[in-house]
């Protein structure tokens, strides 16, 4: 499996935490200190599918990859307008993609796209490419009353194009998930709820037990990790991951402080962003990892080609 082309999108309404604290009880210090998050994009007539087809035009382009090839796609939501049809189908429909494809969503939250890209991996072949997005509107479903919950979360896509291995050469690819039902925790009604203190204990145990599941699958150690992309929900569940990790905090590519949590889109966002700004090198041992409601967590380690 090779990553081939990724891209992402976002809002273009963006809310501070300033302005947050102009309508709730709350402040840029109290937001920042405990979430290292300072804004946020939140949609104001983007939708779930208009933020995944930008972010999938996008990613098809950077891999120079024709639409023709792409024979699966994958959408990772909590958060679509619609039940049905899927994301991915109206997707499939207005990228103009054929017909004859595999197109579907998943629902494994915040870890949502790494569940996608295991998947797409064993669903590709040479000919046959797969599209896999994480697109979030959470705007829709946060209560606005709740400030435990509501300063959190964003809205954006990301996406990326999985290809086969090049068949003369060997790109190393390992994956961990694990799934613990869990309906008090972190969950979804009509609005978000969470148990903070919980799912930070629980992202941080697991963070750290997956990145060295994966290299031990892999065979790879530790300090041979260029970077990792990680599920951007708050900025101390990272650095306590890191300091359990032995690991400085510059390995860690972070643009939490300008999204917000916005579920299953951060890790490709993240992910985009640190291809364009030249973090990802062809050869890099990178590290991608998710953890959420469900309470689900994935990790995969793969070799940049």
């Amino acid at each position: 499996m090779r990553i081939v082309g990724t891209g992402s999108a976002a809002p273009k309404n963006v809310i501070t935490n300033h302005q947050l604290a102009q309508i709730m009880d709350t402040s840029d210090e109290w937001i920042r200190s405990r979430t290292g998050i300072e804004e946020r994009h939140v949609a104001r007539g983007e939708t779930c599918l208009s933020l995944a087809l930008d972010a999938a035009k996008a990613a098809l382009k950077a891999s120079g990859v024709p639409k023709e090839r792409i024979g699966v796609v994958i959408c990772a939501t909590v958060s679509n307008e619609k039940r049905c049809p899927s994301l991915a189908s109206c997707l499939q429909r207005d990228l103009g993609l054929s017909a004859d494809i595999l197109a579907f969503d998943l629902n494994a939250a915040c870890s949502g796209f790494i569940y996608a890209l295991i998947c797409a991996s064993h669903l590709i072949s040479p000919d046959c490419y797969a599209l896999i997005v994480g697109s979030e509107v959470l705007s829709r479903i946060t209560d606005m009353n709740d400030r435990n919950t509501s300063v959190l979360f964003g809205d954006g896509a990301g996406a990326a194009i999985i290809a086969p291995q090049d068949m003369t050469q060997t790109v190393p690819f390992s994956w961990v998930t694990q799934s613990f039902g869990n309906d008090e925790v972190l969950y979804i009604d009509e609005h978000i709820h969470m148990n903070g203190a919980s799912v930070f204990k629980f992202a941080v145990e697991k963070l750290v037990s997956n990145v060295r599941t994966v290299l031990e699958r892999a065979q790879v150690a530790l300090e041979d990790i260029d970077l990792l992309i990680c599920h951007q929900a708050n900025q101390r569940i990272i650095a306590s991951a890191a300091r359990q990790l032995g690991l400085p905090m510059e390995r860690f590519f972070m643009n939490l402080a300008r999204y917000g949590n916005t579920s299953a889109a951060s890790v490709p966002i993240a992910l985009d962003e640190a291809v364009r700004n030249g973090h990802v090198k062809r050869g890099a041992n990178v590290i991608i990892a998710g953890f959420g409601g469900g309470l689900t967590v994935g990790a995969v380690y793969l070799q940049w080609a």
